[in-house]
């Protein structure tokens, strides 16, 4: 399954994905996308190694879902951290009725 390699942006906590230029980017659309796992992990070793330069922790590879338009994470937990939560957030005044 084809893979990517993300981590989080330490300045704001944002989750980023390794671009073919070897940047981080916002979307996973712009992700470089590893054909295995060998190759991911070739390329982790050297971005690990990096870290501290490039501003990002946690760095791992995500298994991509590439059938559709745009490369997706395929698994739950990486689309919610990728595009962030499942259910639409209330506005504050419903939150506030909600919690009474």
């Amino acid at each position: 399954m084809p893979l990517a390699i993300t981590a989080n942006r330490l300045k704001d906590g944002r989750v980023v994905f390794r671009t073919p230029s070897g940047d981080w980017s916002l979307d996973v659309a712009d992700s470089a996308i590893e054909p295995d796992q060998a190759t991911a992990d070739t390329i982790l070793a050297g971005v690990n190694a990096a870290a501290n330069e490039q501003d990002v922790v946690e760095i791992y590879a995500v298994e991509l879902d590439v059938s559709g338009e745009k490369p997706r994470p395929a698994k739950l937990r990486e689309v919610i951290r990728a595009l962030g939560p499942t259910i639409a957030y209330l506005p504050k005044t419903e939150l506030a009725e909600a919690a009474e």
